[in-house]
């Protein structure tokens, strides 16, 4: 038996190896900084980029649709910097097995297995977008291991919403969400399609009347954050990915935990939920959940605060026990992926939430 959960793990091995190649084989992309790691425990393997300091303090970073782990290539630098030793990897997009039968619950059984393997027992975790979903399935299950823990635009599993807010959402949000729950194999051929457009077209997702001015001048063409996003989508899609596709169905599955699961956090650990007040894909009210889901750990309640203190894009909202809220007012969806670099260092830098109590 443990021969064959190594000839599964060596054969998925085998198929990230394929799929590196072809990406190679386009010239377009540096993937210097890639890995492909056999787990063997559970009979599977993942590619992963290592960005910052080799040896400095580990951090787990978690993407969302569209992109990559490559996505937090961009910080290599400041990781470096920061003595961060920057763990990213590729949950669904870029370098990825399009496994129609993976669920969150194993993408963070992966994610653990890996960290084992590397020798990191206690780390950091940021993650945006779809990538909180595997975060809050760590946050779960292993609570003592985890610091720090950054969520850019938290999301819960469909699940766990309400026809609230489902409603609230982005018109192409909830349809996509009802096509892939309702004629997948219809959803999964649109999408697959859809991947195969214009990096220009796939952009324009990503715009809609909820965007601030700051937003929007981020997406026009020819700016630095839309140079880096469109690269960091091109990356994803040059092996042809099904990331759409699997994430949307990921998203509609079971998640493996309950927010209850989410009130037995460990002492100590420091957890902030960073929104955009206007996003619509992103719902500010799902911070609000989860943070009163943490809340029960050390007795407390969320707090709204119509005056929050201010920490650079990020307005302080709401401190329930262990958790905090920040929000960039007047921004939008693109908030979770605009303001990384400024949630990363609020994070890691700055004294935990009850410290700056006014």
């Amino acid at each position: 038996m443990h021969d064959d959960h190594e000839d599964r793990a060596a054969q998925r091995a085998g198929r990230l190896d394929q799929l590196l190649d072809k990406a190679r084989a386009k010239r377009a992309f540096d993937h210097g900084s890639l890995r492909i790691q056999v787990l063997p425990r559970s009979r599977s393997s993942i590619a992963w980029f290592e960005f910052g300091d080799p040896e400095g303090s580990p951090l787990l970073c978690l993407h969302g649709l569209s992109v990559s782990g490559y996505f937090f290539r961009q910080y290599h630098a400041h990781f470096a910097s920061q003595g961060i030793r920057a763990i990213a990897p590729c949950l669904l997009g870029g370098i990825s097995v399009d496994d129609p039968t993976r669920t969150v619950d194993d993408l963070a059984d992966e994610m653990l297995e890996l960290l084992d393997e590397l020798g990191i027992r206690r780390f950091d975790l940021v993650g945006f977008s779809w990538g909180t979903l595997p975060q809050l399935a760590l946050l779960a299950r292993v609570p003592q291991r985890i610091r720090r823990a950054g969520f850019l635009g938290p999301m819960l599993p469909l699940r766990l919403l309400g026809a609230q807010d489902l409603q609230r959402m982005k018109p192409d949000v909830r349809l996509s969400l009802k096509m892939a729950g309702g004629v997948p194999r219809l959803h999964r051929a649109l999408m697959w399609a859809v991947c195969r457009l214009p990096v220009s077209v796939l952009m324009k997702q990503f715009e809609d009347e909820t965007l601030s001015a700051a937003e929007r001048r981020a997406l026009m063409p020819g700016s630095a954050f839309r140079r880096t996003f469109e690269r960091a989508i091109r990356e994803c899609s040059a092996t042809g990915s099904g990331f759409f596709t699997q994430g949307w169905r990921m998203f509609l599955d079971e998640p493996g935990y309950t927010l209850a699961d989410l009130a037995g956090l460990a002492a100590g650990v420091d957890l902030r939920f960073y929104v955009g007040e206007r996003d619509n894909v992103h719902l500010p009210d799902v911070a609000q959940r989860l943070a009163a889901a943490c809340a029960p750990a050390t007795g407390g309640t969320v707090r709204t605060q119509s005056q929050g203190r201010a920490s650079g894009v990020f307005q302080r909202v709401a401190a329930p026990g262990p958790a905090s809220i920040w929000m960039a007012p007047g921004a939008g969806r693109m908030a979770c992926v605009l303001y990384v670099r400024e949630a990363l260092d609020h994070l890691l830098t700055l004294p935990q939430p009850e410290s700056l109590a006014a």
